[in-house]
C-alpha cells in the first residue's frame, strides 16, 4: 500500500493509525493540532504528512487532501452527521483500496419514524460498491458482572486494526445489548 488517511485517529485510534503507517509508505493525519502530532517512533514519523485542519471546513479540508489522494487506506472516525464529508472521502478512496469507518455506539440506533441508522444507510451505501472494501467498527461497551463500562483506546484500536487485517462489513467492538446495560 502507499498512502494511508487518518482522519480522527490520534487519540482513542493512536494504535491503529502507528499500525496503519507501518504498513504504507505515506500517511496523512488529519487532526485540529496534527502539526503537534508525533507517534513517539522516528521510524513512522518520518512517514507522516500532517494536516492541521478541523472537518467542520469541509471544502477547505477536500482541498487539502486532493492533492494526497488517492488513499489506499482510510482510517476514519468522523461524527455521525458529517454525510457530506463523508461522502466526498468515499471518492478520494483508491481502486481496490479499504475505507474503515469507526463509529460511536448511538450509530446503530433507528432515527425518527423508524428511519435506518447511520451504519445502516452508510453499510447499504457502501456494500456493493466495487470499487473498494468498506468496513465498519461499531464501538460498543464491557459488560463486567453487573457493571459495564466504555471501551479503552487499546480495545477500540484492536478493532480497527483487525478491520485492516480481516476487513468485515461491520464489527462490533464489545456488545451493544443490551441497550439498557451501558454505562450512563
Amino acid at each position: 500500500m502507499k498512502t494511508a488517511l487518518l482522519l480522527g485517529t490520534t487519540g482513542m485510534l493512536n494504535a491503529a493509525a502507528a499500525h496503519a503507517t507501518a504498513r504504507v509508505k505515506k500517511a496523512v493525519v488529519v487532526s485540529r493540532n496534527a502539526d503537534r502530532f508525533s507517534f513517539a517512533n522516528d521510524v513512522l514519523d518520518v512517514k507522516l504528512t500532517r494536516i492541521a485542519q478541523d472537518y467542520d471546513d469541509t471544502a477547505a479540508l477536500l482541498a487539502a487532501l486532493e492533492h494526497h489522494a488517492p488513499f489506499d487506506l482510510a482510517l476514519t472516525w468522523i461524527r455521525p452527521r458529517a454525510e457530506l464529508l463523508r461522502a466526498a472521502l468515499d471518492a478520494l478512496v483508491a481502486p481496490g483500496g479499504l475505507l474503515i469507518e469507526v463509529m460511536g455506539s448511538r450509530s446503530i440506533l433507528t432515527g425518527e419514524n423508524g428511519a435506518p441508522s447511520i451504519a445502516a444507510l452508510r453499510g447499504e451505501a457502501l456494500a456493493h460498491q466495487p470499487n473498494f472494501t468498506y468496513a465498519q467498527v461499531v464501538l460498543g461497551f464491557v459488560r463486567e458482572g453487573e457493571t459495564s463500562r466504555w471501551l479503552n483506546h487499546e480495545e477500540i484500536s484492536a478493532a480497527a486494526i483487525a478491520q485492516m487485517e480481516m476487513p468485515l462489513p461491520r464489527r462490533i467492538a464489545g456488545t451493544l445489548e443490551p441497550w439498557e446495560a451501558r454505562p450512563r
